[in-house]
Parts: C-alpha cells; sequence; structure tokens
C-alpha cells in the first residue's frame, strides 16, 4: 500500500498539476528515504517504453 501511494505522489509530479493540501496530506504519511528510488524506477520504466515504442515506429516504417 506505501508503495501505491509513491507510485501516485510520483506520477502526479510527473504530470506537474497538485493543489497544495493534497501534496501536503501525501508527504505527510510517506516514507520519504524511499520516494526518490520509486522516481528513478517510475522513470526508468517511462524512457524504456518511450523507447520501445521508437524502436516500434522506426522497425514498421521500414
Amino acid at each position: 500500500m506505501e508503495l501505491l501511494k509513491m507510485m501516485r505522489i510520483v506520477f502526479w509530479s510527473f504530470f506537474g498539476v497538485r493543489k497544495r493540501a493534497s501534496h501536503n496530506a501525501d508527504f505527510a504519511h510517506v516514507k520519504l528515504p524511499l520516494l526518490p528510488v520509486v522516481a528513478l524506477m517510475l522513470a526508468g520504466a517511462f524512457g524504456l517504453t518511450l523507447l520501445t515504442v521508437a524502436k516500434l515506429a522506426t522497425g514498421i516504417a521500414h
């Protein structure tokens, strides 16, 4: 459950739109040392997804 909360925080930060009250409420209940690890994992997964889509698109074009 804690991991899902951290993932939600990271997804909202990627999107960039967040109300201050919900931001403060989330950070009150999360272990901050683990948050950068989750952020790096999600950023890596997003990058790999973009790379895969690009390779598929260029492979289909040829």
